[in-house]
């Protein structure tokens, strides 16, 4: 009996010392990695408001907007109420169709909605639509719409393999940041120290883009900002024109079932980005994690076994990934397999 309450209140005292330290974390925010240049494209032939809609339709836009795109008939309401002039929205199908011709010769075209989703965050960061699309289409913008293209790619050719997919992304991610140009890298010096934090900062923008949660003030840990937009379950809906979860993009295939658990379970892939970029770069300790897990086990009341599914693969990324994270990423891929399958 003794045994057992002193277990209890050890189990306590580190659920409490977890969730202040969570508390007392500071905020830790994800800036977009760019470096877009301001880019001066030629003067576009001015069109009327039907030979506009014929040419953003004729790019690949929605008529009415599917998901969270606006569709061009929302385009053409912001052009009726002078909102936006027509020279902007030439320029922006243009862009559009530049940004498909070039993703498409890389091997993977992107969706053309992709690019037509106004999002607060994208506002907030003072760009619209038509600026932030002109900006990718430039010059200084291919080296994002190849890792996007790129990235979707591995994912497709290794669906419906969630394991193998998601960690497709880890060299592709690393590749990424050492091709930087060097100001973006003293952007990225503000965020991740070393290029290993930096691709695991890439490598889950990828996977999910979502942001973490603390669960007590339920403030984000860290946020992506508009770039959370262009993960690859974002890129799949949009190519597919299903509103789908990270999760039912993904799935768990791949994943040894101790990684599981229940088949409610089946967020995994989030969840190996998230814990990667808390234990990686925010340096949260695996205490913490574990902590974190028995407080939803507890007080959310979450099932018990994806709680310890979720601490097994906290403890790969803690006892594998972490020890290789700045070393080769194609051989940290290969010990992560090894560990998660």
């Amino acid at each position: 009996m003794k045994r057992s309450a002193f277990l209890w209140l050890a189990a306590a005292l580190l659920i409490a010392a977890g969730t202040t330290w969570l508390v007392s974390r500071p905020f830790l925010r994800i800036e977009t990695l760019r470096d877009l240049a301001e880019a001066v494209p030629p003067e576009p032939a001015l069109l009327n408001a039907s030979e506009l809609e014929q040419r953003l339709l004729a790019v690949g836009l929605h008529p009415t907007g599917l998901l969270s795109d606006l569709g061009v008939d929302d385009h053409l309401a912001r052009l009726e109420a002078d909102k936006v002039d027509a020279a902007t929205l030439s320029a922006y199908a243009d862009a559009i169709g530049e940004l498909s011709a070039v993703s498409a010769d890389r091997g993977q075209a992107l969706p053309p909605t992709l690019w037509d989703v106004s999002t607060p965050a994208l506002r907030e960061a003072g760009w619209t639509v038509y600026t932030l699309t002109e900006a990718m289409a430039s010059d200084a913008g291919a080296i994002h719409v190849a890792l996007l293209s790129d990235a979707y790619a591995a994912f497709l050719e290794r669906k419906p393999n969630a394991l193998e997919g998601a960690l497709a992304l880890l060299p592709l991610s690393r590749n990424y940041v050492e091709t930087l140009p060097e100001s973006a890298r003293a952007e990225r010096e503000r965020h991740a120290k070393t290029e290993g934090q930096a691709t695991l900062l890439i490598w889950q923008a990828l996977l999910s883009g979502t942001s973490r949660y603390n669960p007590l003030t339920h403030r984000p840990l860290w946020s992506h900002g508009y770039i959370g937009h262009f993960s690859v379950p974002h890129i799949h809906q949009y190519a597919t024109g299903e509103g789908l979860t990270a999760s039912q993009v993904w799935g768990v295939d791949g994943f040894n079932p101790a990684f599981v658990g229940p088949p409610t379970n089946s967020n995994q892939v989030e969840h190996l980005g998230i814990s990667a970029l808390l234990q990686g770069v925010a340096h949260v300790p695996g205490a913490v994690l574990a902590a974190t897990e028995a407080f939803e086990v507890f007080v959310d009341h979450d099932d018990p076994a994806a709680a310890r599914a979720d601490r097994a693969l906290n403890d790969v990324v803690r006892t594998v990934l972490l020890p290789r994270m700045e070393e080769d990423p194609n051989a940290l891929v290969s010990a992560l397999t090894k560990a998660l399958q």
